[in-house]
């Protein structure tokens, strides 16, 4: 994505001379528009400067950690380009440090912070790139940062409870279904010449574990060859956007994940918007980076729903209260945020309260398996003593 030069005056009459990010220049002239800034001229700028850090990945924590210590810096009155110059000698991932020594080269040649974190898109996401930008052009960039960095802490702490919440169950699963088949495979083998040779038609349970043996001795490969491939194809799948959409609607349909998808998403969404109608962003290209920013296609589609009703004059509660996707709770505190000029702080509550939601069901997730793995961990248990001892039993009897 090339970028752009820019010159435009802003609401309180002041010249900015900037770069951004766009596809083309009407996208540049749309942005300026929506900041409601004047734009003077516009002129595409060519980069013959390479890195390979461009499509580097860092850990979520080191960008927490570079705008916290970015942020005091800042605060304390230490000029950019010395604070970004202190907090590559702290870095301790060479090539975070190379990404800051590219930063910090940028902003010496007369770029603007923003400018420089856009070119790194793997590692600073839109909404840090734009709020950055509404920082340098409305003078609030610690405070920015700050909400940034409260943010990405949040938002860090959320991507652990989902991952908390999904390990368990998947782990629970595997190693029920490990158990099996390794008893299947080792011990039924040992027993069966000995349950043939009885004369006497077996029981249905011990039938079925000695099909299953011969299915796992016989086609063993090809099954786990079409495991294999059906993993392979539904990862594809998801990553084409029907897929993704088709499986994100399906977790949203499902009993207890369902629910919970649902309030990690209201969660989120309710923090980035708050993050960005306080830094400054407009209502307008606050919906467009959230549904960049949203991973569920399903929300992504309702936002932008919500994003055309807004634009056509409706209000952000009535937009946001005719999808089936989003809480009552949710429709009504932005409603009274909307009319009692309180819209922040009802964002922040709702994300407050979907948050602790969301790791109160982490924490209760063992409680709410339990009884679905007692009852899976039961049938097994009975169908292997079934299999195993009423053969027995007809052996005695005869004897």
């Amino acid at each position: 994505m090339p970028n752009f030069k820019y010159k435009a005056v802003n609401s309180d009459g002041q010249t900015i001379e900037s770069m951004l990010m766009a596809p083309d220049k009407n996208d540049v002239r749309r942005q300026l528009t929506e900041m409601k800034m004047v734009v003077v001229s516009i002129q595409e700028v060519k980069s013959g400067k390479k890195t390979n850090t461009m499509k580097l990945r860092v850990k979520d924590a080191i960008v927490l950690h570079f705008t916290k210590q970015l942020y005091t810096l800042l605060k304390a009155g230490v000029p950019i380009v010395a604070s970004l110059k202190a907090l590559k000698e702290q870095a301790t991932d060479d090539g975070f440090k190379e990404v800051i020594e590219a930063i910090t080269e940028d902003i010496a040649g007369g770029s603007k912070l923003s400018d420089a974190l856009s070119q790194f898109p793997k590692i600073f996401p839109t909404i840090y790139i734009n709020s950055v930008m509404i920082g340098e052009i409305s003078g609030t960039l610690e405070e920015t940062l700050l909400y940034l960095h409260k943010y990405l802490e949040e938002d860090t702490q959320m991507r652990k409870d989902v991952k908390k919440a999904f390990r368990y169950p998947i782990f629970v699963m595997i190693g029920l279904i490990g158990a099996f088949i390794v008893f299947t495979t080792t011990v039924i083998p040992n027993f069966i010449p000995l349950f043939k040779n009885t004369g006497h038609e077996l029981p249905l349970p011990t039938r079925i574990l000695i099909n299953m043996h011969d299915v796992i001795a016989n086609y063993g490969i090809l099954i786990l060859l079409g495991i294999i491939l059906l993993t392979i194809a539904f990862i594809m799948y998801k990553r084409t956007p029907k897929g993704k959409f088709n499986i994100d609607s399906l977790t949203l349909k499902l009993p207890i994940i369902g629910e919970f998808v649902q309030k990690v998403n209201i969660a989120r969404f309710s923090r980035l918007f708050f993050t960005m109608n306080r830094t400054g962003i407009s209502i307008t290209k606050a919906f467009e980076i959230m549904r960049k920013t949203m991973e569920n296609e399903v929300y992504n589609k309702e936002l932008k729903l919500i994003a055309d009703k807004i634009n056509k004059g409706e209000e952000i509660a009535v937009a946001i209260g005719q999808s089936p996707h989003f809480t009552s709770l949710l429709v009504e505190m932005v409603s009274i945020g909307e009319k009692s000029g309180s819209l922040d702080d009802m964002l922040f509550s709702v994300s407050e309260y979907y948050n602790r939601e969301v790791a109160d069901t982490v924490n209760n997730l063992t409680a709410l398996i339990e009884p679905i793995v007692t009852v899976v961990l039961g049938g097994m248990v009975l169908l292997l003593a079934l299999a195993m001892f009423l053969p027995m039993w007809d052996m005695m009897n005869i004897m």
